[in-house]
């Protein structure tokens, strides 16, 4: 097998499918692989080592540190887990996802700064579910969110994985355990927080309308769902990392 075998389909095809799709790929994309596809090149700037003893000259082209990149990304989430282990509690974590109906994924892909309302109605719908709990201990979990923008098939569906700690910090207490999470409570949870914050970005009434559609066709709320149990927080940040640099590939 080749290596940078990706690198290499996109040296043979991506002139040929840009100038096809010119109109619907994003800037940003052809940026990124612009990087990509000079990543390691010596036309972009290199180090020179020279072997005192013989005089050999070695160049290394400057990596493009684009985490589309197959080999930068795959150090960009190396470096991603080992920051984000150190802000972990070290226990076990529940890994959820949070998904959305297929016809609320257009609102996303039309102005994607709005995928921060998803990252924040889930952590928003188990904060206030465990601080419901308890009024007088208020408890606090730790809590990591990350995006995915891609399903298996590679097309666009927009899903949040969660990280969430089996326990959490109250007033009084120090640490409460929780191995017990409602999940048709969370589904109509995070069903009316993410209309509620929709309904601000559309207005009132298409946001009523929206509602009424999206309550009559899910009475039991967005499909939240637990992955399982991971008993350490280095394993919980790995887990999630590889969702941060997996560039989606498809037709």
């Amino acid at each position: 097998m080749k290596k940078e075998r990706i690198k290499h389909i996109f040296e043979d095809h991506w002139e040929s499918f840009a100038e096809r799709y010119n109109p619907r790929i994003r800037k940003n994309v052809f940026r990124e692989v612009e990087r990509m596809l000079g990543c390691g090149s010596l036309e972009n700037g290199y180090i020179e080592y020279k072997c005192e003893d013989c005089g050999e000259i070695k160049r290394i082209g400057f990596t493009c540190k684009s985490r589309f990149c197959t080999f930068c990304g795959k150090i960009h989430v190396d470096d991603w887990v080992e920051e984000l282990t150190g802000r972990l509690i070290n226990c076990k974590h529940r890994h959820m996802v949070f998904t959305i109906p297929d016809i609320l994924r257009s609102f996303f892909m039309k102005k994607r700064k709005r995928l921060s309302i998803l990252t924040r109605c889930s952590a928003e719908v188990l904060k206030s579910w465990l601080k419901e709990r308890s009024k007088k201990e208020e408890y606090t979990p730790g809590i990591v969110s990350v995006i995915h923008t891609f399903g298996r098939d590679l097309k666009w569906n927009p899903h949040v994985h969660v990280l969430i700690t089996e326990g959490a910090v109250g007033k009084e207490t120090e640490w409460k355990k929780i191995n017990y999470f409602p999940y048709k409570m969370l589904r109509k949870r995070w069903q009316k927080l993410l209309l509620d914050e929709i309904e601000k970005e559309i207005g009132k009434r298409k946001g009523k309308k929206l509602k009424d559609e999206m309550y009559k066709k899910y009475p039991d709320g967005f499909y939240v769902y637990g992955k399982g149990e991971i008993k350490s927080a280095k394993g919980a940040a790995k887990y999630v990392g590889r969702y941060t640099g997996r560039p989606a590939i498809s037709e």
